[in-house]
């Protein structure tokens, strides 16, 4: 009787072993890596007033990787590398595509299938661009292995019909999903968006005055904050980030509630958890463009199989979550794939992928202050875990005065409008303080203008921001010409060309 118990326990035991993990996949909207635990790891970079103990937390009981970069800094692209494993150039989601639902398609919601779908209501335009149909992507390949997917918040992919989610929640909805995926393993696609601008939309109710879009947050103080080095240095623009920052506040207690709920769910041993960012701020230099503040993210990640509590420097992307997240259901890799499962990392195997030593990130965007008729900048960047090298491949350079690129009221949008919807005034001060803050303005300038430098280099260890440009240095020659080998290879890989982007529908050549 004895060995028949064992027996029993030993089955029990293997099953329970090979039961699915879930997946909640944290992906929070615009959120740059700005975070305490940063800031008391890397001083240099600068982030100050700002404390996120629930993150911090999270960043310690997972694996962190501190050196994680999205596939392109614009929301449409981003989530494209994640749903096909490729560079956004490849899989045909190169700029933002919207997609809204017919009755819940404010900026807030953007829950973007109506259920059923029929030929009048399909959200699918694929004149503002699409994944080529012939790419499995992500959520098919789920559904189709009996997983349970539910979205919050936007989809942002077309064509919208090919992404079939089981259900449509709201954000901090997680009990929901749990219960509707019944004995399915699930993955929950938590898309929070309190970091996008409008920023004090976000925290009007924490505002000195709420009653001006323009006024200090309570929970951050701006006379704390340390003016990152490639924006103007005012009284202004410190409100601005303080509001940021405070953003990031609600973001961490978002992330610590939502922690709790797993908890108590009863699911949290059998869950894996991955926190990152859809790419950084939104303000120039950052979203939409190739630099660092726009394409490098935090990324935690934890749950069962995976050896915690590790800090990796390795570059990855977010086009690895792709295989990764398909091995953790015991799903093949997709046919055609740029990214690598980071499973040999998280399992504690190696702390580096041994057949791959860089990753790609990449803009095929303009600057939003730029006039209106240049084609997008095709920028390239490929990082090593330690230098960034960049190359500008397409840039259609303003040839009019530069005060017409460039000028006071001329920022748009989350970028720099001082208008009544965004209240961001980073854009209008760099212009005004040209004279005794002469490197914002240039910075800036150079994204107007589509005029930046063939190629840059930055040791982001020193320069996390990349504003000290060393493609001249001698000193880093040799890393220089490695990174030029490692960008030609990635970009014949990915199938990559010098021409200007325009719409197109094509194939990818598995």
């Amino acid at each position: 009787m004895l060995r028949l118990i064992i027996l029993l326990l030993a089955f029990c035991s293997t099953l329970h072993a090979a039961k699915k993990p879930n997946i909640l996949f944290i992906y929070v909207e615009d959120l740059g890596y700005y975070t305490s635990e940063r800031a008391a790891r890397e001083p240099n970079t600068g982030i100050t007033g700002l404390k996120t103990p629930n993150l911090d937390k999270l960043a310690a009981e997972s694996v962190n990787f501190t050196r994680a970069f999205c596939g392109q800094s614009v929301c449409s692209p981003s989530k494209s590398a994640i749903y096909s494993g490729l560079l956004p150039h490849t899989n045909g989601i190169w700029r933002n595509c919207h997609n809204n639902h017919p009755k819940l398609g404010n900026p807030d919601q953007w829950i973007p299938l109506p259920n059923p779908i029929t030929k009048a209501n399909d959200p699918t335009n694929l004149a503002a661009g699409g994944m080529h149909e012939n790419i499995p992507n992500l959520i098919q390949t789920l559904t189709s292995h009996g997983v349970y997917c539910a979205l919050s918040g936007k989809l942002h992919q077309q064509p919208a019909r090919n992404f079939p989610y089981d259900a449509f929640v709201k954000t901090n909805d997680l009990a929901t999903v749990i219960q509707a995926a019944g004995d399915k393993p699930w993955l929950f696609w938590c898309n929070p968006g309190d970091t996008h601008a409008p920023w004090w939309r976000h925290v009007q109710s924490k505002l000195l005055n709420p009653k001006d879009r323009n006024s200090a947050p309570k929970d951050v103080d701006p006379s704390m904050v340390k003016m990152l080095p490639w924006l103007p240095n005012t009284p202004a623009a410190r409100i601005d980030i303080a509001q940021y920052y405070s953003c990031i506040l609600n973001m961490d207690a978002f992330v610590g509630d939502l922690m709790k709920k797993l908890e108590a769910s009863g699911q949290s041993n059998n869950t894996i958890v991955v926190f990152t960012g859809d790419h950084g701020i939104p303000v120039a230099r950052g979203k939409t463009s190739v630099y660092p503040a726009g394409t490098h993210v935090p990324c935690y990640i934890k749950g069962p199989g995976i050896r915690t509590g590790r800090t990796l420097s390795t570059p990855i992307s977010q086009m690895d979550f792709n295989p990764t997240f398909l091995e953790a259901f015991g799903i093949s890799p997709q046919p055609v794939c740029h990214g690598k499962s980071l499973w040999p990392m998280l399992s504690g195997k190696t702390d580096a992928l041994l057949d791959r030593h860089t990753i790609m990130t990449e803009t095929n965007h303009g600057s939003s202050s730029a006039p209106k008729e240049l084609k997008p900048t095709k920028g390239r960047a490929v990082c090593d875990g330690r230098f960034y090298y960049i190359g500008n491949v397409y840039q259609d350079t303003f040839k009019g005065p530069v005060k017409q690129a460039i000028s006071i009221g001329s920022g748009s949008g989350e970028y720099g409008d001082p208008g009544p919807q965004y209240g961001i005034d980073l854009h209008d001060d760099a212009i005004r303080h040209k004279g005794d803050q002469p490197l914002p303005y240039e910075l800036l300038r150079q994204l107007c203008m589509a005029d930046a430098p063939k190629e840059e280099l930055y040791d982001l260890d020193s320069d996390p921001w990349a504003v000290k440009n060393l493609v001249n240095d001698p000193a880093h020659a040799e890393t220089l010409t490695q990174l030029r080998q490692e960008f030609t290879t990635w970009r014949t890989i990915t199938q990559d060309n010098d021409l200007p982007f325009n719409a197109r529908i094509g194939k990818v050549t598995p």
